[in-house]
């Protein structure tokens, strides 16, 4: 709106951080910059993961190296896109465990032979039941003061608004950031029809279209570049990770931030990857475990996550969050409708029936919004592949 840089400075800025960031960390990091060295060990650990996490790894790490399983490990820590750093497992990088955005960037490494097929199963202290230790939702950052009073998905249909969002053809985090409006469109839509899922489908898709070919003027790689875009002043509202948020306000930007009234859980599972350099992989087995322990659930929950017990508590009850120290505390915003992964492929059974009798959970929920086709395939891309126009 008015006031804003032009859309090209805008991508000509973020370009230049984006560039910088792959000069920084094409390899990853050893050290905690802020002080501890937990790159010397005996022992030594890849961790491979999506960007987001690293706040979290930076806290969590020196605690299992305070353990008595985590004494005298050290760690070699990359972190990057997440599909990116899926490939770079595929290929054979060293990683020992990898924590990424999106399920199906695992499932990935288990068609690969890289991580075990039971690798969900039997986690200790796994409230997810799917080697999820932490998480989010999904978030607005406005403008200090909310000067738009965006408060809910329809808000951000008003016209004129101008929403920060990166690419799902190139952004875990941007799929997460889609899959919230479209989960509270379709069950409004649901509830309004009175239970006509294919009819509730074509109403969410349509406002997602609205707002993706009305609202969203640019489309930025990667959530730091989406980031990067608002903090020089386009958009009047980001979608992001809660926990990004909170980090944004603790640095010190210039925001507001909420959840809207419908959110959804973002869910950012971890695996070990099958054979670590001793041969075996017992110390990655271990660092997972600990992940879910509850020493590890206030670290993350410090750094802004919410924490397994938290995330997945189906009362809405968090008391990891809400044993923090005030000033942590209350940098989590209040939830009201939180929507899952299991509530859309539930939906999804009625809505695609054919992809339903082949997939489940993810795998579904990904086939029939964010597929891409093999071409020559005879099968189409999913539905928000298509909006965004093949992810082009």
């Amino acid at each position: 709106m008015a006031g804003r840089p032009g859309t090209g400075t805008v991508l000509a800025g973020v370009g230049v951080l984006a560039l910088v960031a792959v000069l920084v960390l094409p390899g990853g990091t050893t050290d905690d910059p802020d002080g501890e060295d937990v790159s010397s060990g005996s022992h030594r650990l890849n961790l491979v993961a999506y960007s987001v996490p690293k706040p979290g790894f930076s806290a969590v790490i020196p605690g299992f190296r305070d353990t008595p399983d985590g004494q005298d490990t050290g760690f070699a820590e990359s972190y990057g896109a997440s599909g990116d750093q899926s490939r770079k497992v595929a290929r054979h990088a060293p990683a020992d465990l990898v924590n990424f955005s999106l399920e199906p960037d695992i499932t990935r490494l288990v068609d690969d032979g890289l991580v075990a097929g039971d690798w969900k199963d039997d986690v200790p202290g796994d409230e997810s039941g799917r080697s999820v230790p932490f998480g989010s939702v999904v978030s607005f950052v406005t403008r200090p003061g909310n000067p738009e009073h965006l408060e809910n998905w329809d808000d951000l249909l008003a016209p004129g608004i101008e929403i920060i969002t990166p690419n799902p053809a190139s952004s875990g985090s941007a799929k997460w950031n889609l899959l919230a409006p479209y989960a509270a469109w379709y069950f409004q839509a649901l509830k309004a029809n009175g239970g006509d899922a294919a009819a509730a489908h074509a109403t969410a898709l349509d406002k997602v279209s609205r707002l993706v070919n009305e609202h969203i003027p640019v489309r930025p790689k990667s959530g730091r570049e989406a980031t990067s875009a608002f903090e020089q002043g386009q958009g009047d509202v980001l979608l992001s990770y809660e926990n990004e948020a909170i980090l944004l306000a603790r640095d010190g930007d210039d925001i507001s931030y909420l959840n809207p009234t419908d959110t959804f859980r973002i869910e950012n599972p971890v695996a070990v990857v099958t054979g670590d350099e001793l041969g075996d992989d017992t110390k990655a087995t271990e660092f997972r475990d600990y992940l879910f322990t509850p020493d590890a659930e206030k670290r993350w929950a410090s750094e802004g996550f919410r924490p397994g017990p938290d995330l997945f508590d189906r009362a809405g009850r968090t008391p990891v969050i809400d044993a923090l120290p005030a000033d942590r505390r209350d940098d989590f915003r209040p939830t009201h409708n939180v929507w899952t992964i299991d509530d859309l492929a539930d939906q999804f059974r009625t809505v695609a029936p054919d992809l339903a009798a082949k997939k489940d959970g993810w795998a579904l929920v990904d086939a029939v919004l964010f597929s891409r086709a093999a071409p020559g395939s005879g099968q189409q891309d999913g539905a928000i592949t298509r909006i965004y126009g093949g992810g082009e």
